[in-house]
This record gives C-alpha cells, structure tokens and sequence, in this order.
C-alpha cells in the first residue's frame, strides 16, 4: 500500500525491513492485479505472528536499555523546485532566493536526501538528488549562482515530473517531500486553454497520485501574481500547507518553515536572547533573524569568550535577513546572544541524547486524529529502560486555532514503553485553521523543544478548489473568444464576397450570350457547350 501519514508503527528494525519491502513491492507493482501478487508464498510453515512474537522476545533479551532505531523514524527527502522565470526580476530582485537556499544547505541534517531543480520553459538539475553530507553541500555552494531569470515560461508540471523521476522506485526508508517556490502560474504554451488544462491535469491526476503515495507537496507564491487558487489546492490535495511571501525578503522563514515540516528537528529553548548548553552536546547552530535596521550579532560563552562574524573561531554566514553559526564542542552552561536587532532566534544541538519525533501530516481534513511517535536516543539508539526515561519529563503543548491550548503530560499519562517510542494521539482537528505542537523534554540541565503545524482544512473548500478548475483567466478566455469570434465572421464574409462575385459574373456571361443570340437572328444558342435549341416550333425555349 502507498505510504500515509496515519500509519501504524513497526517496532522491530527487522520487521520494518520486511514492511517497507512489502510496501515497496505494492508501491512498484500497485498496478498489478492481486492474483499476480498472491502467487508469491512463503516456505517457511511458521504463522507471521509466531515469526514476530520470536524475533520480539530475542531483540529484547540482547537490547535491554535501548532500541536498535535506524528504521524507527523515516528520514527526511527533500525535493526543492525553485522558479527561475524572468518575472523573478521583479519578485525577487535582490535574488533573496540564493540566501534562503544557503540556509537550507547548511541546516538540512547529515544524512538526509536532497535536491534542487530550478524551471523555466524547461527544467534543469541544480544540485543532483543525493544523500546530504559534506560533498553534497559543497555541490550545492558551487552552483548557487546560477540561480537566475533567464527562463521563458512557468513549467509546473515538467518540474513536479523531474522531482518525482523516481517515483516508481521511492526508497520506503525516507520520507520524501517536494518544496514548490514560484511567482507564477502554469504557463506551458502560448494557449490559455493549453495552460488550464495542464493545471487541471496536476489538480485532477498528479496530486491525487502524490497525496495516495504519501509526497506533500509544499507551495510558495512568491508575489500576488502567483495562481494561489491552484498552488493552495495542489498543497491541500497532497497533505501539504501552502504559504505566501508578501515580499521575497519573507522568503528564508518560509524556507525555514518548509524545512521543519520536512526535516523536523529538536532545539534548545531560547528564552530573553539566552540558552543553557548541556554536557551531551557536541555542535550547536544559532539561526538569528534579523529586523530592519541593526544586524549585529555575537554569541557569548558561559566563560565569557565571545564568538562573532569577524572571527575565525566559528563558521558565519552572514545575509541581510539572517546569520547563522556553528560552533563545534561548545562550552557547556548559559550562552547569552547579543543581538539588539534580533527578532527570532532557534538554536538546534548536534548531541548524544536527541528528541526524535514522526511528524504530523502537514495537513489534514476536519474533524480527524492523527498519531505522532516520541522517542528520547542516545547515540541513535531509543532508550528503553524505565528507570532512565523515568528521569525525563516529556510533554506536548497544543495551539488551536482560536487560541485556546492543552497539555499533554506524556510521561505520566503514558507507561514508559518497552520499545522506547512512545505513541501520542493527537486531539481531534475540530476547527479549521492551524494547529501548533510544541513537544518539550526536559531532565537537569537538559532542555530540548521540536516545533510542530497542521493546517486543518474544511473538505469541501478543499474539494471545490480541486475539482472545479476555474484557474483560466476570464479576461484572456474572452479575449480568445472574441478573438475566434473576429476570424470566424471574416471567413464567412470573405465566403460570402466570393460566391456574390462569381454569380455576378455569371449572370453577365448569360447576358452576354443571350444578346449576342438575337443579334445573330437564330433559333439556338450555346451556353458553355450545351445546346438549347427549340424542340418544336409552338415549344418556347426555357
């Protein structure tokens, strides 16, 4: 079966193995009938369930304080399209996109899968599609350049076609998602009807088959020129949440945003510009933005050593909107952040002990549940022993759309489960509008927070934007009919002025004849080759 969010979790690494061969196998040969795929049998007599209730009690003899994880959350696969049409020229004139790109790079973990596709009229590879470590990034610094104005046309489809070339062969151990970054709207050809139903042929086909197949496709409209109707009802239709940026100087928070639906990741709580570094870290990276006017920014240690641009003791990068560094082994204790200019701030921590949660659908219809999975790792293992998760407070804040929250205390409503992951069921999606997950886990000095959103969306607001496909513009379908129409008439009046003129000559040619016939004083005359002559004499010629 096609990937879904609302998934139940497969607690051995071997038996996730084995699942996601499963679903790969439907995935590939989904168009198979089922006769096909009933003649493969096992050999082996043993009931699944004898075979699962074995390798259970065997894993947990060998592995009694953790839970071999590698299987245990999917890993992130992130597809980016980016709009490099010429109306970008006037969207995106600074080409803020090349900064938010950068943050991208440098915050995707290590060990995800990423790409970059940038269209036009065509569509061309950026950044190969490949596993994020550092000769990934370093590919993707090479050609940030390139991004530019220089295409023609908005190819939609051509470009979700490309982030999709392995669509048939998805790997079932990450959890892949398209990021649509345009200005415009699907513009194929010279034709409006060409261009509503390219559209509609994503609305009514492709988005079905990536929503089924579990691929969110998250949209961005870079400028009101952007076809909001469809870039909102492709995200909607995909379980994925679109955004618009006012301005492109908007743009590296929406990227940010996408990025932790994609990849989400626990941080460090940042409370009045200052944070608590624990033993178990080994690299932090402070994301600050920044508002209009000051952009200075320096980070200072527990010790006092203060870290800032100008030096060479970390690595910087440093934009009009943002700065962003990353200091390896830092000092354990309270850093205070010193930018008077800063307007938000996100610390993330590379360490031992992690948060780890499967994230939410993106976007989901009213009136569901959804479950999320929470595990506390160490050194990529889930810690299973009760003792040691005892001495953790792990709970989940909720945000509902008109403001009123609950807490779930997961720790002491949930047993601490044998397998380290513990599985939370999300409150009802009553109300429609955005939802905000904040699962905070807290131990001594330890503080670590992972942010979470679901846009919840009213079905039949959903259904009427897919369905209806009223994206082509009224004034260029009136002016194609008027156009059509204009043709239509000058044809029929040149027709008519043609067929006037010949039976004018006609009648003149007859009368030409039928004088020079009395003239000539005889009883016939021939018209064209045919003889008219009397029959007899009282017979008047016709």
């Amino acid at each position: 079966m096609p990937s879904s969010p609302y998934r139940l979790p497969v607690r051995l690494p071997w038996a996730r193995r084995c699942c996601c061969a499963c679903w790969w196998s439907a995935r590939v040969d989904r168009r198979i009938p089922m006769s096909r795929a009933q003649q493969i049998r096992s050999p082996i007599p043993l009931s699944r369930s004898l075979l699962f209730g074995l390798f259970a009690a065997l894993c947990v003899l060998l592995t009694p304080a953790h839970a071999d994880t590698p299987g245990a959350g999917l890993k992130p696969d992130l597809r980016l399209l980016i709009d490099i049409s010429g109306s970008m020229k006037t969207s995106d004139p600074d080409n803020l996109r090349g900064p938010a790109m950068e943050m991208l790079i440098r915050l995707l973990p290590d060990g995800a899968r990423a790409g970059v596709w940038v269209f036009g009229e065509d569509v061309k590879v950026l950044v190969p599609h490949g596993t994020v470590n550092a000769q990934w990034r370093a590919a993707a610094h090479s050609v940030l350049d390139l991004i530019d104005n220089s295409g023609q046309r908005t190819n939609i489809p051509a470009a979700l076609d490309a982030a999709t070339y392995d669509y048939d062969r998805l790997d079932p151990g990450y959890r892949t998602s398209i990021v649509l970054l345009t200005d415009g709207k699907v513009d194929v050809g010279e034709s409006p009807m060409l261009n509503a139903g390219a559209a509609r042929a994503i609305l009514n086909e492709r988005a079905p088959e990536l929503g089924a197949t579990g691929i969110p496709v998250h949209t961005i409209a870079l400028s009101d020129e952007a076809d909001w109707k469809f870039l909102r009802s492709l995200a909607q239709s995909t379980s994925g949440i679109a955004e618009q940026a006012v301005t492109a100087d908007a743009l590296s928070g929406i990227f940010l945003q996408s990025l932790e639906l994609v990849a989400p990741v626990a941080r460090v709580p940042v409370a009045g510009q200052q944070f608590t570094i624990d033993a178990s870290v080994e690299e932090l990276t402070a994301l600050v933005f920044f508002s209009a006017g000051n952009h200075s920014v320096a980070l200072r240690s527990p010790s006092g050593r203060v870290f800032a641009p100008e030096r060479e003791d970390a690595d910087w990068f440093v934009s009009d909107q943002f700065a962003l560094v990353t200091i390896s082994a830092p000092e354990p204790g309270d850093w205070q952040l010193v930018a008077p200019g800063a307007e938000r701030v996100r610390v993330t921590v590379i360490a031992d002990l992690q948060l780890e949660v499967d994230p939410l659908p993106a976007s989901i219809e009213a009136g569901r549940q959804a479950e999320m999975g929470l595990r506390i790792t160490e050194q990529g293992r889930a810690i299973t022993d009760p003792d040691v998760l005892a001495a953790f407070r792990l709970s989940v804040d909720v945000r509902a759309p008109d403001g009123s929250t609950e807490t779930i205390a997961v720790s002491e409503r949930y047993p601490a489960p044998a397998d380290g992951e513990y599985r939370v069921m999300a409150p009802t999606f009553a109300q429609a509008g955005r939802y905000e997950f904040m699962v905070r886990l807290e131990a001594q000095t330890l503080r670590r927070e992972l942010p979470m959103h679901v846009e919840v969306m009213p079905l039949p607001e959903q259904a009427t934007l897919v369905t209806r496909g009223d994206e082509l513009p009224d004034d260029e379908y009136t002016a194609s009919l008027a156009a059509v129409g204009v043709a239509v008439l000058t044809i029929a009046l040149l027709i008519w002025l043609i067929l006037r003129r010949r039976k004018q000559r006609k009648l003149e040619v007859w009368q030409r004849r039928a004088m020079q016939s009395e003239n000539g004083a005889t009883g016939q005359f021939a018209l064209s080759g045919v003889s008219a002559a009397k029959e007899s004499p009282d017979e008047p010629l016709d």
